[in-house]
């Protein structure tokens, strides 16, 4: 176990160090409190904890998905050969539940 100043969990951080001191008053960060030093950081639990936020704002943003099944459950509809443009119009409709055209009164 290795124990570092606030000022260099700061830097490991990227915050300034009074924002380290204030993470530490409120228990955000490990700290111990030596009586003569003040308070020092546990250099590995901190590693720790900035790997599990980063992982963790990964997942959450949708780079990495521990998920292997499709979340959809979309029918999927083949269509193709030779359709008339009215066929695929109608096609596009139904797909997409929506008139994209209409016809005129005459």
């Amino acid at each position: 176990m290795s124990l570092i100043s606030v000022t260099e969990a700061a830097k490991m951080l990227d915050v300034s160090r009074a924002t380290a001191y204030r993470m530490a008053n409120d228990h955000l960060i490990p700290t111990v409190r030596i009586l003569k030093r003040g308070v020092r950081v546990h250099r590995e639990q901190l590693q720790q904890m900035i790997d599990a936020f980063a992982a963790d704002s990964i997942r959450g943003a949708g780079g990495v998905s521990e998920e292997t099944i499709c979340p959809t459950n979309e029918k999927i509809r083949h269509i193709g050969g030779s359709l008339s443009p009215r066929q695929t119009a109608k096609e596009y409709d139904d797909l997409l539940a929506l008139a994209t055209s209409r016809r005129r009164k005459q």
